[in-house]
């Protein structure tokens, strides 16, 4: 359309965000909706336009750009993702595009890898956070990128080129430890709304327990989240953010010292995130002498989603 204006959507697994959008650096959100996660639609196509028809029935039919699970096996469209090494060109090239309702869609396809530990690897979302960096940080040699999050994504990119990436499942961890654990028993709950802090003691102090023990492994460690409630050196409301730091130190610590075996040595790493979130991290690899920086994932996505749209608009269907 004549207007450039666009709708970008994080559409995962538990919510969907979509965002009519006009193109630039940044790209400008005009107006933002949010609905439900694809595993609670029985109808994304329906689900879908209850969100996003008042905008096409005002705008037209707006071109779509989608990233996340909407592109995976429980989606709206089953796509095959692109192989690492890739490249913002080859993710484009690879997405699956479709005209529904007179709507060109197009979904973002995900990519795989074969991991550090020669396993599969796949990420689904993510990418269009990292390319989304990618774009604004253009050419340059090898980086670290951590991805904090349900299931943290660290990836090497070298030229613009996601080169391979593994994954850490610490957040979801953390949720089945608190949730369904004995180590989360006598926990106080969470405050709404109030993340754990950096500079919060009791996560410091579980960051320091595994780093000052580098045999110290995640399920011998997780352990003391629950020893040390019981024997009175943690209380109900620091048992959590001790857990946290023990978590989180374990994954950076080891995540460093992976790539370091398999001959990527690791003195910078940028993180892409909630900031909340990814200042933990942070605060981890400050303690290791490695430094950092902090890119907001919400900012990084729209980017990354607004690159691919522009590619979408410009090649036929």
């Amino acid at each position: 359309m004549a207007s450039g204006r666009f709708i970008a959507g994080d559409w995962g697994s538990s919510f969907m965000r979509l965002h009519l959008c006009e193109p630039g650096a940044p790209v400008r959100v005009i107006e933002t909706a949010n609905g439900r996660g694809i595993k609670f639609c029985d109808d994304p196509e329906a689900t879908f336009f209850e969100v996003a028809g008042p905008w096409i029935a005002r705008e037209g039919p707006l071109p779509v750009v989608l990233a996340g699970m909407v592109g995976g096996n429980i989606g709206w469209v089953d796509c095959p993702y692109a192989d690492c090494p890739a490249n913002l060109d080859d993710l484009a090239a690879r997405m699956t595009r479709f005209e529904v309702r007179g709507v060109p869609v197009a979904i973002v396809p995900g990519i795989s890898c074969t991991n550090l530990f020669g396993l599969p690897d796949v990420m689904r979302g993510e990418e269009a956070q990292v390319f989304g960096w990618l774009v604004r940080a253009g050419s340059m040699g090898r980086r670290t990128l951590c991805l904090p999050g349900t299931h943290a994504k660290w990836c090497s990119v070298a030229d613009e080129r996601v080169t391979r990436f593994f994954t850490s499942m610490t957040g979801e961890m953390f949720e089945i430890l608190v949730t369904h654990s004995l180590v989360g028993r006598g926990m106080a709950p969470a405050e709404p709304g109030v993340p754990i802090a950096a500079r919060d003691p009791a996560f410091v102090r579980g960051v320091d327990t595994v780093l000052a023990n580098p045999r110290l492994a995640f399920e011998h460690a997780v352990f003391s989240a629950r020893s040390l409630l019981v024997m009175g050196s943690l209380s109900a409301e620091t048992a959590r953010p001790y857990l946290s730091g023990l978590l989180i130190g374990c994954e950076v610590r080891d995540a460093i010292g992976a790539l370091h075996e398999a001959g990527e040595p690791v003195d910078h790493v940028t993180l892409i995130g909630a900031p909340e979130l990814s200042a933990l991290y942070g605060a981890v690899l400050d303690r290791l002498g490695i430094g950092h920086d902090l890119v907001d994932g919400h900012a990084a996505s729209l980017a990354g989603l607004s690159a691919l749209a522009t590619h979408a608009q410009r090649v036929p269907a």
